[in-house]
């Protein structure tokens, strides 16, 4: 891929193409050689080394056979991103996986497990700009959406606001039997009235994920005071856990990793609840 890339770039910095549109056009041609579209994440999983459809049946530890799949009527999960656009290591200059993209991965994961999830795809930077909002008041704008989805599925048992971390790699990744995983974080903000029913189903799923895996969570961590959110949305119900997968560092099969082992552990937490 990063040879193809270089060569396109090269054939377009050599031709009459205006130098502005050079990036744009690499990209569409990029799409139609690997069927790699970077807008839509679920093209990006498509093509990565761990994500399985019906074609890809040789050599893989899952096979998504949309027959085999039985998920019940009503969605249990609800996973958004309040912010959408922060990006992971892609695979090649050109793919800008996000935390959009894992939770896309993670929807697929728990579907195959029988578990019906809803993914927020609404734009959130659009709703930003449509409210001429700025970045600082993207819980503003992913609320929203949460109170609308809570009000229409009064099934949901987890609401999942899926983030990423900003540290060094060195704090974001474990190895766990030779294999490299992003680690967990879970965000409580403490200047609600009912952050302690927060705290406590925040803690027992973080419980469930240290029993299997000890060394994958970094544990839960409560925020209040000048310069946080202090509340992330988690005012509206108790179940709504701010989940950070990873860092900017991690690569999205890091990612993808640890999300294949917190799947059977969200099933296993909604069946405790």
């Amino acid at each position: 891929l990063n040879v193809l890339n270089n060569k396109v770039l090269n054939i377009l910095e050599n031709s009459n193409i205006y130098t502005s549109n050079i990036k744009n056009t690499k990209k569409t041609l990029f799409a139609l050689i690997t069927g790699i579209d970077i807008n839509k994440p679920t093209t990006i999983l498509e093509n990565i080394s761990n994500y399985e459809n019906e074609e890809k049946t040789k050599n893989i530890a899952f096979t998504f056979s949309k027959n085999e799949i039985s998920t019940s009527s009503d969605p249990l999960i609800y996973i958004y991103n309040t912010h959408q656009t922060e990006e992971y290591v892609g695979n090649d200059i050109t793919l800008t996986p996000t935390v959009l993209t894992g939770a896309y991965y993670l929807q697929q994961q728990l579907e195959n497990l029988g578990i019906k999830t809803l993914v927020e795809d609404a734009s959130i930077p659009k709703i930003l700009e449509d409210n001429n909002w700025n970045y600082t008041q993207s819980y503003k704008a992913s609320r929203i959406n949460l109170e609308k989805i809570k009000n229409d599925y009064p099934s949901i048992k987890i609401f999942i606001d899926f983030h990423r971390d900003a540290v060094s790699k060195k704090l974001s990744t474990v190895t766990i039997n030779d294999k490299d995983y992003a680690k967990i974080l879970f965000v409580i903000g403490k200047e609600h009235e009912n952050y302690l029913k927060n705290l406590e189903f925040t803690n027992n799923f973080n419980n469930i994920i240290e029993n299997s895996y000890p060394t994958l969570t970094k544990g839960v961590l409560q925020k209040a005071g000048p310069g946080v959110n202090g509340i992330y949305n988690q005012d509206i119900s108790y179940n709504v856990i701010l989940m950070e997968v990873g860092g900017s560092e991690n690569t999205i099969e890091e990612v993808t990793n640890t999300l294949d082992l917190i799947a059977p552990l969200i099933k296993e937490a909604i069946n405790g609840y």
